[in-house]
């Protein structure tokens, strides 16, 4: 595979779309990782209790993973989001929650 080099002017804007895919794919990734709960709650409520417990319990389970260790990902962070982590934000972790509770209010 060959090695992509910017041509003249182009880097800053190529930075900028990056950034701008990169903030596109977190907001799917959240959508994602949100109708995963949604439906395993409401498979939760057709599977026998102990078995639905189970589930409920372990909602959560093998969701999307952390990025904050990749160098690209630290600078969207730093450059779009003021240095805070948008998979780690308190909005997403409440509607998580929400869901996770089965609580009417919250659509999908």
């Amino acid at each position: 595979m060959s090695e992509y080099r910017c041509q003249g002017d182009c880097c800053d804007n190529c930075v900028t779309k990056f950034y701008d895919l990169t903030d596109y794919l977190i907001k799917d990734i959240q959508f994602l990782e949100a109708k995963v709960v949604y439906l395993r709650f409401l498979l939760s409520q057709h599977l026998p209790e102990h078995k639905g417990e189970m589930l409920r319990c372990d909602i959560f389970h093998d969701l999307a993973g952390g990025y904050w260790g990749y160098p690209a990902y630290q600078r969207y962070m730093e450059y779009y989001c003021e240095g805070h982590d948008p998979m780690d934000c308190k909005e997403h972790s409440e509607l998580m929650l929400k869901i996770s509770r089965g609580e009417e209010s919250v659509r999908l």
